[in-house]
């Protein structure tokens, strides 16, 4: 019972890792990829370094969510009525929807910080 459960999570681990793929190959072909070349010389570049920071940010929780949810749910799946998976899997929700509000945040900080210097 053990194998099937650990091979049936491997399965699982190794499509959402592919599910999750898409999202850090988004590339923007503008970008400059030499840090030499970086040069700090005004707020927009410091906004523009944040607003950077913000978008992987948002990108990798958002990810880390995905993760939470399945886990949850196979969690939830798989406890048979027993209260302390269950409770489990109430927690990886509530740590998951917490996930959403941190990410949520982190893409906005950089609007808010836009709008407070640079008007």
């Amino acid at each position: 019972m053990k194998n099937k459960v650990l091979i049936f999570s491997l399965i699982i681990n190794i499509i959402i890792m592919g599910l999750a793929l898409p999202v850090f190959a988004q590339s923007n072909t503008n970008q400059n990829t030499e840090a030499e070349s970086i040069q700090i010389s005004s707020i927009d570049d410091i906004l523009t370094i944040i607003g950077n920071i913000t978008s992987w940010m948002y990108r990798i929780l958002l990810a880390i969510v995905v993760i939470f949810v399945l886990m949850a749910a196979f969690t939830f799946l798989t406890s048979s009525d027993n209260t302390d998976k269950i409770k489990k899997a109430r927690n990886q929700i509530l740590y998951a929807a917490i996930a959403v509000v941190v990410a949520i945040l982190s893409f906005s900080v950089s609007t808010i910080i836009t709008n407070v210097l640079g008007e």
